[in-house]
């Protein structure tokens, strides 16, 4: 009857919680169950004040008009690209990939083409054989907006019109870390 301590039961809670510690990168509360973690894509910067999405109107491929507050609702991975740009062209098959995985899970991808001539752009998208929404802003006002001095340029903006990420440069946006990134922005009901 003397030998029961409460020690042990004491030192396997502890042991438990130093187990959880260490299996979960040390720190289990730090990150939010399904928070984006935009450190996952290299250049990726998160955006700390969280400004609204400059609301925009431009003609798509086929002249019809299309405004960003449209995709309210969806996750929109907004892309500035030209048909010069290399890098642009390296990453966009990417980007085709991404959208057909994500495109009915509630991401829209806006392709926004700055100052280049319609049947240059046009050309561009049809030779890689992208599928998701390309408009036309020919003399580079949205993408002035948006601070896109350097292509590509990329944004995230959540469901609301707020915008979460961007991105100076070429990303491989079909890699593991950027399809998970997109499924928890994607999943969240926010």
């Amino acid at each position: 009857m003397g030998d029961e301590r409460p020690f042990p039961s004491i030192f396997s809670g502890q042991l438990l919680l130093a187990v959880v510690f260490l299996l979960t990168g040390g720190a289990p509360w730090a990150q939010a169950a399904g928070a984006p973690d935009f450190k996952l894509i290299p250049k990726l910067q998160e955006l700390k004040d969280r400004p609204p999405a400059p609301d925009f109107t431009l003609p798509d491929a086929g002249g019809r008009k299309v405004s960003l507050k449209d995709f309210r609702g969806k996750v929109v991975f907004l892309n500035f690209w030209a048909s010069w740009c290399e890098s642009c062209r390296d990453e966009m098959p990417s980007m085709e990939r991404l959208y057909r995985e994500f495109k009915g899970k509630g991401l829209e991808i806006v392709a926004v083409n700055v100052k280049d001539k319609r049947r240059d752009a046009l050309a561009f998208v049809e030779g890689l054989k992208v599928n998701y929404l390309v408009l036309m802003d020919p003399e580079g006002e949205v993408g002035l907006l948006y601070g896109a001095f350097g292509l590509p340029a990329t944004y995230l903006i959540d469901r609301k019109g707020v915008a979460l990420a961007r991105m100076w440069g070429p990303a491989d946006w079909y890699s593991p870390a950027a399809r998970d990134l997109i499924r928890t922005l994607v999943e969240q009901r926010n």
